[in-house]
């Protein structure tokens, strides 16, 4: 399965920063591309993400652009990082290539802000709860194929607690989402750890009730990765694929969303009440 280069925030950070540095000293990419020995097209797609770039040929762009040792020092770290393989490897070949690359954001975020029509997000689930809905909705996977799926996913998790510059969770739910179960009692389990969750210092859970009526999202759900000072990605899950969004215009839309969800959604007290109320109300 190839890697998705285009899709993570080292890669992305990286390219952009060849791009500004190239224009910074006026080269076009064949002019540039030339002086690096590769062609401009083989640039153009490096900096779009198209294609990969091995620390070498990043260190031969920055001598094209003398950039300052100290600084070089700075973006080679950055391409021998973006060029590590995760934690997930070992799960590859029974996850998605969208999959692989928004377990990288997870782990990269700052702040991760996800809103779900039907489901708990995934950073949220429960073992059980994660089978019954993978179990679901990938039919034709076998049973091995599903424990892997879910033994990924309870690792996914790990982000939240680590001792170091966890990301923030924002988890804004319909509450549709807290509704949604085969087995009343798989559910009722899931809702205590989502209220265990929400201990959490790091972890923000709202619901948006049904008296809000529609709102801003009532047609899709959307994950928005910020990264401080970094522009922000949107994944958008698909049946088959994701889509992921980093053009300003189009990822400002989902942040706007996302900020409108979170103001007709209850605060986190009253969405603590109305979770235990249902849980409650499960046989």
């Amino acid at each position: 399965m190839s890697r998705k280069f285009g899709s993570t925030a080292r890669g992305r950070r990286l390219r952009r920063d060849l791009r500004l540095l190239r224009e910074s000293v006026n080269l076009s990419t064949d002019e540039a591309g030339s002086r690096a020995a590769m062609s401009g097209p083989t640039l153009s797609r490096i900096e779009s993400g198209k294609r990969g770039v091995s620390v070498d040929e990043t260190e031969r762009l920055l001598d094209v652009y003398d950039v300052p040792l100290t600084k070089q020092r700075k973006i080679l770290d950055l391409a021998e990082r973006t060029n590590e393989l995760g934690w997930w490897q070992p799960y590859e070949s029974h996850l998605r290539e969208d999959a692989q690359s928004t377990i990288a954001l997870e782990e990269q975020a700052s702040r991760i802000v996800n809103f779900e029509l039907m489901l708990i997000p995934g950073l949220l689930q429960t073992a059980e709860y994660a089978r019954d809905i993978i179990q679901a909705s990938n039919f034709d996977d076998s049973p091995q194929v599903i424990e892997t799926k879910v033994a990924a996913r309870m690792a996914r998790q790990s982000v939240l607690s680590r001792p170091d510059h966890a990301p923030e969770l924002v988890a804004i739910l319909d509450e549709a989402a807290l509704h949604r179960a085969r087995d009343p009692q798989i559910m009722k389990r899931q809702l205590k750890q989502l209220l265990d969750a929400a201990e959490r210092p790091n972890v923000l859970v709202q619901v948006v009730p049904f008296s809000a009526g529609q709102h801003a999202s009532a047609e899709s759900p959307c994950v928005v990765f910020e990264f401080g000072d970094d522009p922000a990605i949107v994944y958008l899950e698909g049946k088959i694929s994701g889509l992921f969004l980093e053009e300003l215009d189009e990822v400002a839309v989902y942040q706007e969303t996302v900020r409108r969800l979170s103001q007709v959604a209850l605060n986190a007290s009253e969405s603590h009440e109305l979770i235990d109320r249902i849980s409650k109300e499960l046989p």
